[in-house]
């Protein structure tokens, strides 16, 4: 289970949020180490808090739709719906022509903490509709019905992983400076015009492993 659910997280480490707003900021005027990382943790901080919403709401729902002895057979059904969906959205993105799916040149964040963090949870809320490892993680967690003291630790080791890329771009630039300027500039010329291309590989890895791991129960009964 922790397997699973840091591999999605490493998935969502190369997210638009993660990977190319933090390499912009690095790479700006913008560029303040402790600022920075006030950016990250919001980040962070907002899927904690997410997290904590969806599995307390998704609980709750599961509860009032479901009960019985067939409740984990019709939440695998659901799961292995939720696969079969993001593998169709995979295929559509990755169908689209590539080109330049956000445009950086309108983030003009302030040099201060609070600037820092609106961006943080500005990039987030753009981004729920798309975080799809982050929800099937969630999904997997639900799935199994663990306890508070379970889960928690599950979701902070997924924000904790997430950003985890990021922060090593960060300490590196911190650590060397300028001279890490060249490699930052090449980094994101390949990473920026491909976010489309990524989300659509990242929808279809999620897909494939929650029809896998649902097909289990729905397939061969959980044997």
């Amino acid at each position: 289970m922790w397997i699973n659910i840091l591999g999605l997280a490493l998935l969502d480490s190369l997210s638009f949020a993660s990977i190319v707003v933090t390499i912009f900021l690095l790479l700006s005027n913008a560029y303040r180490p402790l600022r920075i990382m006030a950016y990250l943790l919001t980040v962070a901080g907002f899927y904690i808090l997410l997290g904590i919403a969806l599995m307390n709401g998704a609980g709750a729902i599961f509860q009032f739709w479901l009960s019985g002895w067939k409740e984990h057979a019709v939440m695998s059904y659901m799961q292995l719906l939720l696969g079969i969906i993001l593998v169709l959205i995979g295929v559509r993105l990755d169908n689209k022509p590539k080109g330049r799916s956000y445009k950086l040149e309108r983030i003009r964040p302030q040099d201060t903490y609070p600037s820092m963090m609106k961006l943080g949870i500005s990039v987030s809320m753009i981004e729920a509709v798309t975080m799809l490892p982050f929800l099937s993680a969630i999904g997997l967690m639900t799935t199994r019905r663990l306890e508070v003291y379970e889960w928690m630790p599950m979701l902070a080791a997924y924000c904790a992983v997430m950003i985890a890329p990021p922060c090593l771009l960060l300490t590196l630039r911190y650590l060397i400076g300028d001279k890490a300027n060249g490699l930052l500039s090449k980094i994101n010329r390949k990473i920026e015009p491909y976010t489309q291309e990524a989300l659509a590989v990242i929808a279809i890895i999620a897909g494939i492993y929650l029809i896998s791991d649902a097909s289990d129960v729905v397939f061969f009964n959980g044997q």
